[in-house]
């Protein structure tokens, strides 16, 4: 109990606001198929992910305790610092990961048996599961290989939304698949931002992402590249899909990690940490603002 405020800290807490933006994304894509709104299934869905999301953290940590001793922790990369002045807890971080992990298996059997979900559900549970517990534990490491970042982007910006969408619907709606290119889009320049100012001390740990791979000029081009990518996928989804959004407001909120990429490849006077803060930033903003326009549109 005397380490409560360190162990708090570990969960990385804002990691897990951007996991209920996603959700709650693919939630509402749902209801702007016609499916009725019902907060006690959000809720209750929302538990599952909850658990599993915030488990990602403690076995992330500990895992990556060792290596993170040559990082420098920030909002968004390097860890949370806490296992590398508080080895002792390492053992508590894991315990507390199994434990959110039994937690998410469990509410999912309880969601299941409550609105006669299909069991199918999980499934679904347990491959987030895997792809958040191997991200960093051994063997398979994700965060090590370079085909990581795909990994990382379709779990965090498919998976989870699709989550969302499946609890609300049963199914995965056109909606969900018309944003699937895009977020796939947002997903890789995520994680390729949190790799960059990590690149000194991942090369030393030999860990083969993609930013310690190509480098920093590198990894801003692509991050750049990927915005500019997900905002035409964004305007090519009208002519794809016969879906009723309005895809110009949409396109509009596509302008902010467009320009913050671009910001952050240009201006390079900033430190990395400054850069990334804005990109990733503006990927939060524009998740958070189609969350907005969805909920006053069908909610």
């Amino acid at each position: 109990m005397k380490n409560i405020k360190e162990l708090i800290v570990l969960g990385r807490f804002h990691f897990i606001f951007g996991g209920l933006l996603l959700y709650s994304l693919g939630y509402l894509l749902a209801v702007s198929s016609g499916i009725s709104l019902s907060m006690d299934r959000f809720l209750w869905g929302y538990a599952i992910l909850f658990f599993a999301h915030l488990s990602v953290s403690y076995s992330n940590d500990f895992f990556d305790a060792e290596e993170d001793r040559l990082s420098k922790p920030t909002l968004f990369s390097g860890g949370s610092g806490i296992l590398v002045k508080h080895p002792e807890l390492a053992r508590t971080a894991r315990n507390i990961a199994i434990s959110l992990i039994a937690l998410s298996f469990i509410t999912a059997i309880g969601f299941i048996y409550y609105y006669q979900f299909s069991s199918l559900l999980l499934l679904y549970v347990l491959i987030g599961i895997i792809c958040g517990w191997f991200y960093s534990a051994p063997p398979l490491r994700f965060s090590h290989r370079l085909y990581g970042n795909i990994i990382f982007a379709l779990t965090i910006c498919i998976l989870v939304p699709g989550f969302g969408n499946y609890i609300a619907s049963g199914t995965i709606t056109s909606e969900m698949w018309a944003f699937t290119l895009p977020l796939v889009f947002y997903g890789y320049a995520f994680t390729i931002g949190v790799q960059i100012p990590d690149i000194n001390a991942d090369r030393i740990n030999k860990k083969r992402n993609y930013a310690s791979t190509f480098g920093e000029k590198a990894s801003y081009r692509a991050i750049a590249v990927l915005c500019i990518l997900a905002t035409i996928a964004v305007y090519a989804i009208p002519y794809l899909f016969s879906l009723d959004l309005n895809f110009r407001a949409i396109l509009i909120f596509s302008f902010f990690p467009l320009s913050a990429s671009i910001f952050g490849l240009a201006v390079k006077r900033l430190d990395a940490e400054k850069r990334i803060m804005a990109i990733i930033s503006s990927i939060f903003l524009f998740t958070a603002l189609c969350d907005a326009y969805l909920t006053l549109s069908y909610g």
